[in-house]
């Protein structure tokens, strides 16, 4: 059934809007018209709105009827948005703002735990930031954390990897690290995590972050004791394990990228003898506070 809406002005002046016709074609030649008010059109829309099931959504999040329309489907088509414990909660960020799987994965789970945290920020060169849905220029921004959070006295951005760091580019890892250091430089703590690690493991992803926030402190009693015999360490950039040597804490892979970019001493993420994250080892000083 196709459906028509005309406009028709005043008689004593077409600038003005005198009502609204709405023609309903029918089988062959028929035709059925209606004349509407203005009052009769948002009525009427109410009721659509109602019928199709966007108006409790748009109430709930204040958002339009395009984006009511787009919750809606994705609700319909997920099986996993049927018995969400998060519906008419977290849809608008999960549906309309989250741009991957990865992010609504992790967007769920962090709220789940409490976690307050901010998606989209912009955050430009010079340290001011801007928020979603704001537009971005490109002349000013730094980056645009899929996740940003504020715990005591730290400002903590969290990526989320659609690859792992060996299936990065080589311009995709210098161009990463470069962005963490100016973050560094500005006094952001920087969180990455890869698919698999969200897709595997997301109770460690979770306490990793609780970890930055202080939340969870570290719990260093697993640390090998500083006389035993060591064997096995860790790449303090990507956390394969491999033969535990302080002059070389680097895999083979990650010894090439860093070397080739000028052997810098970057702050790395993980300690090369107990393996954990810390975001404060470096190729010059492989240990964590811990281990040393």
């Amino acid at each position: 059934m196709k459906v028509k809406i005309d406009v028709e002005a005043k008689e004593n002046d077409s600038s003005k809007i005198d009502c609204y016709k709405i023609s309903f074609q029918l089988a062959g030649d028929i035709e059925v018209a209606k004349k509407l008010s203005e009052s009769d059109m948002k009525e009427l829309l109410d009721d659509i709105v109602t019928v199709l099931g966007y108006k409790p959504i748009m109430e709930k999040f204040n958002c339009t009827i395009e984006e009511a329309q787009e919750i809606r489907k994705k609700i319909d088509r997920n099986s996993d948005c049927k018995d969400c414990d998060l519906k008419l909660k977290e849809c608008y960020r999960c549906c309309n703002v989250c741009e991957s799987p990865l992010e609504r994965d992790l967007l769920k789970a962090l709220v789940r735990n409490n976690i307050e945290v901010e998606l989209q920020l912009r955050i430009n060169k010079d340290n001011t930031v801007c928020h979603f849905p704001e537009p971005v220029d490109p002349k000013k921004i730094l980056t645009i954390p899929d996740f940003y959070l504020e715990s005591g006295n730290k400002k903590i951005c969290i990526y989320t990897d659609g690859h792992t760091y060996h299936e990065r580019t080589e311009y995709q890892a210098v161009r990463d690290r470069s962005i963490d250091r100016e973050l560094q430089n500005l006094g952001y703590v920087v969180l990455r995590f890869t698919s698999s690690e969200i897709r595997n493991g997301l109770t460690k992803v979770i306490n990793d972050v609780e970890k930055s926030m202080g939340i969870v402190e570290e719990n260093s009693s697993d640390a090998p004791p500083n006389n035993a015999e060591i064997t096995e360490g860790t790449c303090i950039r990507c956390g394969a394990k491999i033969s535990y040597d302080l002059r070389k804490p680097l895999c083979d892979e990650c010894y090439h990228t860093w070397a080739q970019f000028g052997n810098i001493d970057y702050t790395e993420r993980y300690c090369c003898k107990c393996g954990k994250e810390c975001y404060s080892t470096s190729y010059g000083s492989p240990l964590c506070k811990n281990c040393i």
